[in-house]
């Protein structure tokens, strides 16, 4: 799953636009909660394809800057590095005429990293997303291969040649039902193998994922107590542990802005392509939507026509009008606006199957939840610290 605030961008917002770049659609492993449908299809994004996406997005004055290239929506190292030579030779020949501040970065499994990858990763100065679900006994029940075996072994292998390479990364962890009675585990093993960069999402309803283990309302419960408990000890341990949820989520409670930023709800703050260079904006997940009265949410296919025609496509347009209804809602029926900004509009969309609507199952677990921990802890530590 793709996490905008987080996948190998660190800090918070360092791009003005991220471009999400799909070098194919493969998957190397079968994740149990993956929403992508095409993981079987080997196809690669072509030079040609390659080459417009970078004369367009580095040659247009509506694509601010900095840029940040994030090789996703597939496993990005499943395709050879030759595949990444010939890319980026293309990106330093275009750049050199634009000189745009920009880079790239690849959110990974981490299951095929190898010495040659980390040499290619240090040489181009790549940024690293590593998705890992935590120990074993956990990761293993739904990041699987194709044979059905979990993958700890691999993902912790490529993580020990980041850190022996002195590469930093982020790490993404799905949460599930199942996890949420072990938070002392998962922070032991954070901490134990050096991963102090981490973001959770949950096992969403999005694209062929069509359920999540979060619908109760038990487990919204566990879930504000898992969050809850590892507060403690992310606080007891001095804040060794960086947890995306919580840091941002406290630097939005703390701004005096009433117009809160989400990238998601913006035109061209996420440009997606796929392989075949159809491009969109908004949630790079909408790329795994086959809706037909979307159009699939192409809003363009990059060798016919230029990024600026977006504004013109009838896709876009109601796409666009549909989300602000849909944040227009949030803005007035929900008090958790000033922190959100009108949640995600893939959520909106594979949940309702619209995107003018407010609440869903995935803010009211992953942003409400967040908050009321946070308020929950900071209000305990006062009281504590009136009493002494």
């Amino acid at each position: 799953m793709v996490s905008v605030e987080s996948d190998a961008v660190r800090p918070a917002h360092p791009y003005k636009t991220l471009v999400v770049l799909q070098a194919s659609p493969f998957c190397n492993i079968d994740c149990q909660y993956c929403y992508l449908p095409h993981r079987s299809i080997t196809a690669k994004m072509s030079p040609a394809v390659m080459q417009r996406i970078f004369e367009e997005v580095m040659g247009s004055s509506i694509i601010e800057e900095p840029i940040t290239f994030l090789w996703h929506l597939g496993e990005p190292l499943a395709v050879p590095i030759e595949f990444y030579e010939g890319a980026f030779n293309l990106y330093d020949s275009v750049n050199k005429v634009y000189q745009r501040q920009s880079s790239h970065a690849f959110q990974t499994n981490a299951t095929l990293i190898n010495p040659r990858w980390i040499d290619f990763i240090q040489e181009r100065r790549i940024g690293i997303g590593v998705s890992v679900d935590g120990p074993a006994f956990i990761h293993d029940r739904k990041r699987i291969n194709r044979k059905g075996v979990g993958t700890h072994n691999a993902v912790m292998n490529g993580i020990r040649l980041l850190q022996e390479a002195k590469i930093g990364f982020s790490a993404i962890t799905v949460l599930t039902n199942f996890t949420l009675d072990y938070p002392e585990s998962l922070y032991e093993f954070y901490i134990e193998n050096n991963i102090l960069d981490v973001a959770f999402n949950i096992d969403e309803i999005e694209g062929t994922n069509k359920t999540s283990s979060f619908s109760e309302d038990s487990t919204i419960r566990r879930y504000k107590r898992f969050l809850a408990n590892l507060l403690t000890l992310v606080a007891q341990d001095g804040g060794r542990l960086k947890v995306r949820e919580f840091w941002t989520t406290l630097r939005s409670i703390c701004s005096e802005s009433h117009n809160p930023y989400n990238t998601m709800v913006e035109p061209l703050r996420i440009l997606n392509f796929d392989h075949q260079g159809n491009f969109s904006t908004f949630c790079p997940e909408l790329v795994a939507a086959s809706s037909e009265e979307y159009a699939g949410f192409k809003m363009g296919n990059i060798l016919e026509v230029p990024i600026s025609s977006i504004f013109e496509n009838s896709v876009f347009k109601k796409v666009y009008q549909e989300i602000q209804q849909g944040v227009s809602l949030c803005k007035q029926s929900c008090s958790y606006w000033d922190l959100c900004g009108g949640g995600s509009p893939s959520n909106k969309f594979f949940e309702t199957g619209r995107f003018d609507v407010s609440e869903t199952l995935a803010c009211r677990a992953h942003k409400k939840i967040v908050v009321d921990v946070l308020l929950d802890h900071f209000e305990q530590v006062s009281s504590t610290t009136q009493v002494q």
